[in-house]
C-alpha cells in the first residue's frame, strides 16, 4: 500500500464507521494518518491543507498542481457555510469525468454519462436551501477549483470586490436540486482595482432542477474572461444569466479594456426564466465586451416571445459573435433569436439555423438614458395611449388642492421596513442597537422597523431609541394546509408591527402556540406550526389590536404555484422590495403582489433589506409624516399612505390618499405628486418612467429625469383600484411602488 503524497488532504464520508488509516480515490488505496491528512469534513481538511503537491496521482488528468489539493471519498459531505480561507483544489471522485454525453443529432439531449451519476459512486457535496453557500471572500485567494462531484443545494460566491487576481475552475459536476439561488456568483469589480477573474466553469449538467419559484440564474460573473464549456441546462424556471432578472447586473471588469465570454459546445432546452443569455454593459464608456457563442443548441431556451441571446451592446467596441449553432422555438416565438440591448450593433452570425423565430436577429427595444425634466402634460385635455387610455386634465387647469391639504406640514422621512439588531437575547443580528442610530444619520435614514426574533427584549431596552425605531419582530412558521405548495417548502416568516411596547405580549397571551417563558428582557418563544386557518385568526388578532402582518421575502421561502398560498387575510402587507431594488427578490415578490391584485385581495406593499449586518439604505421606503417618531411612523404604515422606494408619492382621488378603500363615483379626479427623491439613489444619465396602474393596465406613462417635483391629474373610471410606480427604464427596476386606493367597496 503506498502513502497518500505530501500536498493531498483525504476527506472520509461516515468518518465514524470507516477506516482511519486507509483512503480509497479512484480505485486506488492509500495510507493516511487520522488528523494529519485524513479527516471527517472539509473544514478541518481546509484548516490542514498547507502543502502543495509535487506528484499527481493515478488517475488524475492534470499535469501538476498550483495548491493544496483536498480529496473527496464517495459519499456524502456537507459543505454547510464552507469559506475559502486560502487557493485550495477540491477533487471527487469523478474529477477529469464529464457527466455529459453529447448526441450526433444536435438537437437530442445530451445522455447521461454511464459513468456518472451513481450516489454510491460520486462524491455528493451537501448543502441547504439557506446554507448551502460556499463563500470566497479572503482577499489573497489566487485560485479555486472543483472538479468531478454531484452538487445538492450548493452553491459558490465570490464576495469580493478586490484581490488579487483569481483563477476559477469549475467542471464535471452535477447540479441537483431544488435550488433557488444562483450556482456561480461573482461580486460587482470594484472601480480604480487591480482584480480580475479568470473563469472556466466546465462540463456542468443541470436537468429538471426546481428553482423553488425564486428566479436565480446558472451564473452570475463579472470578470475580464469566462469560459462557459459543454453546459447542458434543461428543463427549469431559472435563468440562464450572465445578467440577472432585471438585466442590469453589470458583466465587464470596469477596470480592464476588453472583457471576454464564452459559451461553447452546449446545450440549453427548456428554459422558462428570464433573459436566456445576456450581458449588462452599463457605464461601460469606450471599454468593450466580447459574447462569443458557438457549437451551441438552444431549444425552446427562453420564455415565450423572448429572445434566448440578449446581449446589451453598449457602444460599438461591445460585440456579439455566434457561429455553428442552431436554434428552435417549437411555440412560434414571435421574437428573434438574438435582440439586441444598446447602441452597438456589432454582430456577427455565422453557420447558424433558425427555426420558429421571427428573425435571425434584431434591435431590441431602445434603453433610454435620457429624458426630458418633466413628465409629459399638455395645454389641453388629451388621452393616453397605453393598455388602459385615460383622460389627463390639461395641466394648467389641474386642481391640486385636495392633494396638497392632505400633506400639509409632512416632510419626507426614509426608512427600512425590515431591520435586525443584535439586541442581545435570541437576536440574530450583527451590529449592536446602540449603534444604530449614528449609522442611521450616516446612511440618511429616519426609521427602521425592528423585528429582532424570538422576543421582545429590544422594546425594553435603554438603547431603544422612540424617535427612530418602530417595535415588532418576526417569528417563523410551517403552514401545514397549503394548496400547492412543493418540495417541504411551506415555511414562511412573518412581521408583527404593534403600536406599543406591550402588543407582542398580548399576542403571546392569548397564542399559546408560541410557549413563551421569561418576562420583557430574559423571555423567548417557539416557532410552531399553524394551518392556515389559525394563522389568519392570528392575523385578525394582531389587527384587532391595532398591529400590522407583514409577509417578508414571500417567495424565497414558500415554493407554490398558487397566489393565494401567500395571502393570510385583507389588509396584510407583502414585501415587493426586498434586499435591494434589482434583486430576484424584488422581481419574484412584486409579481406575486401583481397577482394578488389581480385576484380582488387588498394587499398593501412593503419592502425591507432584512438586514442582519449593519445599515444599510438599499431598501427604502419613503414616508410623509409630521413628526419624527417611531409611533408617527407606525401610523403612516398601518394607513398604507407610503411609497416603497426612493420616491415619495402623494396620491389622491378626490382626497383620499393611497390606502384608501372607497366606492366609484362619476367625475372622480386623480391627483399625483411624484417627489423628494432619495438623494443616495438618484442616478445621472437615467430615464425615469412614472407610471399610474388600474386593475385592467397602465393607464399613464411618462419618462423624465428624476427631477422633482412631477404632478399630474388624471379622470378616474371604474376601475378596481389605481397605483403607482416609478421605473427606473436605463436599468430596468422599480425605484418607487405606491399603495392603491381601491374603489370596489360597496
Amino acid at each position: 500500500m503506498i502513502k497518500l503524497p505530501k500536498g493531498y488532504y483525504a476527506v472520509q464520508s461516515d468518518f465514524e464507521n470507516a477506516s482511519k488509516n486507509t483512503f480509497v480515490f479512484k480505485g486506488v488505496t492509500y495510507e493516511v494518518t487520522e488528523g494529519e491528512n485524513l479527516f471527517a469534513d472539509v473544514h478541518q481538511a481546509k484548516e490542514h491543507a498547507i502543502d502543495i503537491p509535487t506528484t499527481v496521482i493515478e488517475g488524475l488528468a492534470y499535469e501538476s498542481f498550483d495548491a493544496p489539493v483536498i480529496l473527496f471519498s464517495a459519499g456524502k459531505h456537507s459543505v454547510e457555510k464552507h469559506t475559502f480561507t486560502k487557493s485550495l483544489i477540491m477533487l471527487g471522485q469523478k474529477a477529469g469525468i464529464t457527466p455529459n454525453i453529447f448526441n450526433e443529432d444536435r438537437f437530442e439531449a445530451p445522455l447521461l454519462n454511464p459513468e456518472r451519476g451513481c450516489e454510491e459512486e460520486e462524491s455528493v457535496l451537501t448543502g441547504g436551501y439557506d446554507f448551502g453557500n460556499m463563500i470566497l471572500n479572503t482577499f489573497d485567494v489566487d485560485l479555486v477549483t472543483m472538479d468531478g462531484f454531484t452538487f445538492k443545494d450548493v452553491r459558490f460566491r465570490d464576495l469580493r470586490s478586490d484581490g488579487v487576481k483569481t483563477k476559477f475552475i469549475f467542471r464535471n459536476i452535477i447540479e441537483e436540486g431544488p435550488s433557488g439561488k444562483t450556482f456561480f456568483l461573482f461580486s460587482v469589480i470594484k472601480k480604480g482595482v487591480d482584480f480580475d477573474r479568470d473563469i472556466l466553469i466546465q462540463n456542468i449538467r443541470i436537468v429538471d432542477l426546481d428553482d423553488y419559484g425564486y428566479g436565480g440564474s446558472f451564473t452570475l460573473v463579472n470578470a475580464g474572461k469566462v469560459v462557459l464549456d459543454g453546459i447542458y441546462y434543461d428543463n427549469t424556471a431559472m435563468i440562464f444569466g450572465f445578467s440577472n432578472l432585471w438585466g442590469c447586473y453589470n458583466n465587464y471588469n470596469r477596470n480592464i479594456n476588453n472583457s471576454q465570454y464564452i459559451l461553447k459546445n452546449s446545450y440549453l432546452r427548456n428554459l422558462k426564466g428570464e433573459n436566456g443569455v445576456g450581458t449588462s454593459c452599463f457605464d461601460i464608456g469606450d471599454k468593450s465586451l466580447e459574447l462569443i457563442i458557438s457549437d451551441c443548441t438552444f431549444v425552446d431556451a427562453s420564455r415565450e416571445n423572448e429572445a434566448p441571446i440578449n446581449p446589451h451592446l453598449a457602444n460599438d467596441n461591445c460585440t456579439v459573435t455566434v457561429k455553428n449553432c442552431a436554434f428552435r422555438d417549437t411555440r412560434n416565438n414571435a421574437m428573434a433569436a438574438i435582440t439586441v440591448r444598446g447602441k452597438g450593433r456589432s454582430v456577427t452570425v455565422e453557420d447558424s439555423t433558425f427555426e420558429g423565430f421571427a428573425a435571425d436577429w434584431s434591435e431590441g427595444p431602445e434603453i433610454p438614458e435620457n429624458a426630458p425634466d418633466y413628465i409629459e402634460n399638455h395645454n389641453e385635455d388629451w388621452v393616453t395611449k397605453t393598455e388602459d387610455p385615460h383622460t389627463v386634465t390639461a395641466i394648467d387647469k389641474a386642481d391640486f388642492a385636495a392633494l396638497d391639504a392632505l400633506y400639509v406640514d409632512k416632510k419626507a422621512y426614509y426608512g427600512d421596513q425590515h431591520v435586525h439588531t443584535n439586541s442581545g437575547g435570541t437576536s440574530d443580528g450583527k451590529y449592536p442597537m446602540k449603534d444604530w442610530p449614528a449609522a442611521m444619520d450616516e446612511k440618511k435614514l429616519d426609521f427602521a422597523m425592528v423585528v429582532d426574533h424570538r422576543q421582545m427584549r429590544g422594546f425594553f431596552l435603554p438603547e431603544w431609541d422612540d424617535t427612530r425605531f418602530v417595535i415588532g419582530t418576526e417569528p417563523g412558521t410551517w403552514i401545514l394546509n397549503l394548496n400547492s405548495c412543493r418540495n417541504d417548502m411551506n415555511v414562511i416568516h412573518y412581521n408583527m408591527l404593534f403600536p406599543h411596547k406591550y402588543g407582542l405580549a398580548m399576542v403571546l397571551a392569548n397564542f399559546p402556540e408560541f410557549n413563551f417563558r421569561g418576562d420583557e428582557l430574559t423571555g423567548s418563544f417557539e416557532y410552531h406550526p399553524f394551518t392556515k386557518e389559525r394563522f389568519m385568526e392570528l392575523t385578525k388578532y394582531v389587527q384587532s389590536i391595532g398591529g400590522m402582518m407583514v409577509h417578508p421575502h414571500p417567495a424565497t421561502l414558500l415554493c407554490s404555484e398558487d397566489p393565494l398560498d401567500f395571502y393570510f387575510g385583507e389588509h396584510m402587507y407583502l414585501e415587493t422590495l426586498y434586499g435591494g431594488f434589482s434583486s430576484h427578490g424584488s422581481a419574484k415578490n412584486y409579481d406575486l403582489w401583481v397577482k394578488l391584485l389581480a385576484l380582488g385581495k387588498h394587499v398593501w406593499t412593503s419592502g425591507g433589506s432584512d438586514t442582519h449586518g449593519g445599515v444599510t439604505n438599499s431598501t427604502v421606503s419613503t414616508f410623509y409624516s409630521k413628526e419624527k417618531s417611531g409611533k408617527a411612523f407606525f401610523d403612516v404604515m398601518h394607513s398604507a399612505d407610503y411609497t416603497v422606494g426612493a420616491i415619495g408619492f402623494k396620491m389622491c382621488i378626490d382626497g383620499n390618499p393611497m390606502g384608501s378603500e372607497l366606492a366609484y363615483k362619476e367625475g372622480m379626479k386623480l391627483t399625483l405628486r411624484a417627489d423628494d427623491f432619495f438623494e443616495p439613489m438618484f442616478k445621472k444619465d437615467t430615464a425615469y418612467e412614472l407610471r399610474i396602474i388600474t386593475d385592467k393596465g397602465v393607464a399613464y406613462a411618462s419618462m423624465f429625469n428624476g427631477k422633482m417635483p412631477q404632478a399630474v391629474e388624471l379622470k378616474v373610471e371604474k376601475r378596481a383600484f389605481y397605483r403607482a410606480e416609478v421605473v427606473d427604464r436605463t436599468h430596468n427596476y422599480r425605484i418607487a411602488i405606491g399603495n392603491p386606493i381601491w374603489l370596489d367597496k360597496e
